[in-house]
């Protein structure tokens, strides 16, 4: 998903990137708007020298103004600078042989010659705002409004996805998700309850609204469930049989929770997704539950466990975006790194833990999915 300036969408960074995602058909109407007013400029230089020009140059003048001009345009909002500097040559040139060209000199302009480049020139404006309005009501519009549609989305996203920084008697909680584009798939969450707490990081497969549609529906199934009881097994497997019939046959959702209700021990499961990670004394544990996503039959038969949690164990719950991120040479960032530096800083702030995991990703390279991450640690 392109990333834009969130906020409105008529604002210029949001003109700017409707130019450049649209297709050159689509594009059609503002750049024949854009040659139309800028061919002006050739039949008016021709007046201002008194309408001395030879004809056929007047019209070849009118063209290289309109080209010219697209070419500005589309270098500029396109950011195709070789374009752009292709024009300030062309331009540089050919101002140079007009100044050398020969014009007919002299010879009175007829009235008939004024008029005719006076209606050329009422054609090329005419022409001009007429493309504007086509462009304006037609394929601009279509688009700010599909721009005000994704930024509520994002807006949504938001609200359903907020920073986690709590705690809740012995634990403490640090998470959060960024997405790639205006609105991801990835979920972190934390839910209390009478009887303790379930903390859990989720992944919908896909990217962008669609995406961000069923990660919605999941969180509401989930917290839903979640006030009935029952062994995160059970969770998994009543959020299954809601979420699958409302989500396209491609979807899926890959999740790893943990859940706490007194003792010394957390119930867990994971579910295609990558392991809990547990560091304790320098040494760090994959924990997992080996089993498929949410959503991809309509009834399978969860499983969850449980392990036990001391004083000073941290826990990290995150998504393959944080470790699926590769390098100029195509090397990826992947899983050791990530427990490399989850060992190196594990008696640091959480918050100082998840800055340094995220910046060390995206110091290795550029983000290309949702980047979410759930960090506990028992006091």
């Amino acid at each position: 998903m392109p990333s834009y300036l969130y906020g409105s969408p008529y604002r210029p960074e949001a003109l700017r990137a409707l130019a450049r995602e649209l297709s050159l058909w689509a594009l059609a109407p503002l750049v024949i708007a854009v040659f139309a007013i800028f061919s002006v400029l050739g039949p008016v230089a021709d007046l201002i020298g008194g309408a001395q020009e030879a004809f056929p140059a007047l019209l070849w003048n009118s063209l290289l103004s309109g080209v010219v001009a697209v070419g500005y345009v589309l270098g500029i909002l396109r950011r195709q600078y070789v374009l752009l500097g292709a024009m300030i040559v062309f331009q540089i040139v050919w101002i140079g042989l007009v100044t050398t060209s020969a014009h007919v000199v002299g010879v009175p302009a007829s009235p008939f010659r004024l008029a005719a480049e006076g209606v050329l020139i009422m054609v090329q404006v005419i022409a001009s705002y007429t493309f504007f309005l086509i462009f304006i009501n037609g394929t601009a519009r279509r688009y700010l409004r599909v721009r005000a549609e994704i930024d509520l989305a994002h807006q949504i996203h938001e609200v359903l996805v907020p920073k986690v920084s709590i705690r809740i008697g012995d634990f403490e909680f640090q998470g959060f998700s960024r997405p790639s584009g205006e609105v991801g798939g990835d979920l972190v969450d934390v839910v209390t309850g009478r009887d303790g707490w379930f903390g859990y990081v989720a992944d919908v497969s896909g990217h962008g609204v669609s995406s961000g549609l069923v990660m919605g529906m999941f969180k509401s199934a989930l917290r839903m469930r979640l006030r009935q009881g029952g062994t995160l097994a059970e969770l998994l497997a009543d959020v299954n049989q809601v979420l699958f019939p409302l989500k396209s046959g491609s979807m899926f959702v890959t999740v790893a929770g943990v859940g706490f209700s007194g003792g010394e021990t957390l119930e867990f499961a994971v579910a295609g997704h990558l392991p809990i990670l547990r560091v304790r004394a320098g040494v760090v544990d994959e924990i997992t539950t080996p089993q498929i996503p949410i959503a991809m039959f309509e009834a399978y038969p969860f499983v969850s466990s449980t392990f036990d949690v001391r004083a000073g164990d941290l826990l990290a719950l995150i998504t393959d975006g944080l470790v699926e991120v590769f390098d100029r040479k195509d090397r990826d960032f992947g899983l050791e790194r990530a427990k490399s530096l989850l060992v190196e800083t594990a008696d640091r702030p959480l918050a100082e833990i998840a800055e340094r995991l995220v910046a060390a990703a995206r110091a290795h390279g550029a983000q290309l999915d949702d980047q979410t991450l759930l960090l506990i640690r028992k006091g």
